[in-house]
């Protein structure tokens, strides 16, 4: 039996605590915020709360999500993860916000998905995923920042579900009418855990078996307000440094 602690701050605040038992995963408390600018008021008290929820006092595995997402709010919630596993002494593990988006998509019916994020200035992060089994997605392109006109044409010419969070309902709906908006359950993102790492044991070594912490930014963030927005980063210009894993 393991219990663990998701959190992810790529859309809106999402904090649960999920029981794991034999392969059957179970949500105790799910505590969840669409505030895209106070993140650091917010994480600890919603992290205490679903602990008292969930009457823990500390889970055994922290899952983070690590994007992409905008700067300042994916590095609160990773550095907030990363800080609570080292005081727990308990082991982390990082997935991307975008494929666990793409499996609650597809645990709504779609097959071939496209998970959306909002990354502000008119454009979107995205990636382009299908099922791989009921508990795990396989991307057939990886994540990217483009406008949202110009993935509603990919999609137009390739066609594909586009995936929202629910906090992101209204962003481009008229560019993506058809959009699944979801509500993503902190077990979705244990399952896709537990599916990786059963990967890994299998002696898969790939990127989905990475569960690095590194967060995805994809571009440099503006220095001051008016600058033009900036191509896309080389690498990782903000990386935390050092792999998390214990």
């Amino acid at each position: 039996m393991t219990t663990y602690l998701t959190l992810d701050t790529a859309a809106g605040i999402s904090v649960g605590v999920v029981h794991e038992n034999f392969g059957a995963v179970e949500v105790l408390a799910h505590e969840r915020s669409g505030d895209t600018r106070h993140h650091a008021e917010h994480l600890t008290p919603m992290v205490q709360a679903a602990l008292a929820t969930a009457q823990i006092s500390a889970p055994d595995t922290v899952v983070a999500g690590t994007g992409p997402a905008a700067f300042t709010g994916l590095r609160a919630g990773l550095v907030t993860a990363r800080t609570l596993a080292t005081v727990w002494h308990v082991p982390i593990f990082g997935l991307s916000s975008l494929e666990v988006l793409a499996l609650a998509g597809m645990d709504a019916g779609a097959n071939i998905a496209v998970p959306i994020i909002d990354a502000r200035r008119k454009e979107v992060y995205a990636l382009r995923a299908r099922a791989m089994g009921p508990d795990d997605v396989e991307v057939l392109e990886p994540p990217r920042v483009l406008t949202a006109a110009a993935l509603a044409d990919e999609i137009a010419h390739a066609p594909a579900v586009p995936i929202k969070h629910e906090s992101d309902a209204e962003l481009y709906a008229e560019a993506f009418p058809d959009a699944m908006n979801i509500a993503v359950n902190p077990a979705v993102a244990v399952r896709l855990l537990l599916s990786r790492q059963a990967r890994a044991d299998a002696g898969e070594s790939s990127p989905a078996t990475d569960f690095g912490t590194q967060p995805q930014y994809l571009r440099r963030p503006d220095v001051h307000s008016g600058a033009k927005a900036q191509p896309p980063a080389e690498g990782n210009p903000y990386a935390l440094g050092g792999d998390s894993r214990h």
